[in-house]
């Protein structure tokens, strides 16, 4: 993703990018998202556009073959994206094999099911990638597949989210009673078999713990009318009972025109009193970080990474939910579950402690320190020297020329 797009992936890349730079690497990008038409230089990176698979499968061998010189050997490609696009040849995937043959690549991968994706794990060795998993979840899976995976967590930039002064104040300002009891969803609109960030069973949850707690609100921070390939949500909380005002959403044209700033997002966190983010999986989940930075509890699936990033909140289960395409499970959270962990957050509100423990445990996240602690290390691993053949006469040109990073 381009690091100025509005989404988890784009904020990452946003972060590390910069930090990459600043401890000496030659970075450049390649906008799987973000950029279109030709090679621009913005904020002192060279960045190249999408290609026409979307995914980067066609162009990025050229696009790592231009920042090295001409020589791909010694760039190192570090993506960040789901690899099982690589090896489908779907017209959702691109349509083409990815020509990623003789690239030295790492991959910040994804690991959203239990167990690992098979087309995943075939991605991985087919273009013999160094995995870096961005959850302990993640790493374990990896390991148990006979891969020796790096590990570096995401991150988010605690002194921006951090907690809010006054909670009620913002309420007030975004025309909400400052008493009232705010269920926050920041969740991508964008499934619908499965709805991966489980819409409808909290909205089931919600309706039935509203009609108990009349002073609460639901809040969902996404795209509403399902315009890619979601779900409806409006339709779908009268579908469940939720009275038209104890629901709402972010300003749509600010949200789809891209508008909000990560300042004002950490306002949006600061005005939940729990973020419920029950998802079927997630690859690492960086809402869940994200809220309790701003020292907001959360609600989340105990499954793949979500249950090692809950500091502060509370953990549901439900059933396993086959997924045919990946031949794996998923988790389909209980409405039954989330209902008795929106009653215990209801409890909560107001628990200075469980905040406080909220705050500390995100800070563990903060992105310098993963810069410092993950980052640094895992960029060491990659420059180790590698086993290789016999060398080809420009070998010594290669080893001279100054290593460059790629992302």
């Amino acid at each position: 993703m381009a690091p100025w797009t509005p989404s988890g992936y784009g904020q990452q890349t946003e972060l590390f990018t910069k930090r990459l730079r600043a401890a000496g690497h030659d970075v450049a990008l390649s906008c799987l998202y973000g950029l279109e038409g030709n090679i621009r230089e913005i904020d002192g990176f060279k960045c190249y556009p999408t290609d026409i698979t979307r995914y980067g499968k066609h162009l990025l061998k050229l696009y790592a073959k231009d920042h090295g010189g001409g020589d791909s050997d010694e760039v190192q490609v570090i993506t960040l994206q789901d690899v099982w696009t690589w090896i489908s040849t779907n017209a959702r995937a691109g349509g083409i094999m990815a020509d990623f043959d003789g690239l030295r690549l790492a991959s910040w991968v994804p690991i959203d099911h239990d167990p690992a994706p098979p087309l995943v794990l075939e991605a991985l060795d087919r273009y013999k990638v160094t995995p870096i998993a961005m959850s302990r979840f993640g790493e374990q899976q990896l390991r148990d597949h006979g891969f020796d995976p790096l590990y570096v967590p995401h991150g988010v930039d605690t002194s921006i989210y951090r907690p809010h002064d006054d909670p009620r104040q913002l309420k007030e300002a975004m025309g909400l009673d400052p008493d009232v009891f705010v269920v926050g969803m920041v969740a991508a609109n964008m499934q619908q078999n499965p709805p991966r960030k489980a819409f409808p069973q909290v909205f089931q949850a919600f309706a039935q713990f509203h009609a108990q707690h009349p002073d609460s609100f639901l809040y969902v921070h996404c795209e509403t009318l399902g315009m890619f390939e979601g779900i409806n949500l409006p339709h779908l909380a009268a579908a469940c009972g939720i009275p038209a005002g104890a629901f709402g959403g972010v300003a749509q044209d600010k949200y789809l025109v891209g508008t909000i700033t990560q300042e004002q997002m950490a306002g949006i966190y600061s005005i939940m009193d729990v973020l419920a983010n029950p998802s079927y999986g997630e690859g690492f989940g960086i809402p869940i970080i994200e809220a309790q930075a701003c020292g907001v509890p959360v609600i989340v699936t105990d499954w793949t990474s979500m249950p090692e990033l809950c500091g502060a909140g509370w953990k549901v289960i439900g059933d396993r939910w086959w997924d045919s395409f990946h031949t794996s499970f998923f988790m389909c959270p209980s409405v039954y579950e989330i209902v008795d962990a929106l009653e215990q957050a209801y409890e909560a509100r107001g628990d200075t402690a469980l905040r406080e423990r909220a705050r500390e445990f995100a800070v563990g996240y903060d992105a310098d320190r993963v810069m410092l602690d993950y980052w640094i290390p895992a960029l060491a691993r990659l420059e180790a020297p590698r086993e290789v053949g016999p060398l080809p006469n420009r070998a010594m040109k290669r080893r001279a020329a100054k290593k460059k990073v790629a992302a």
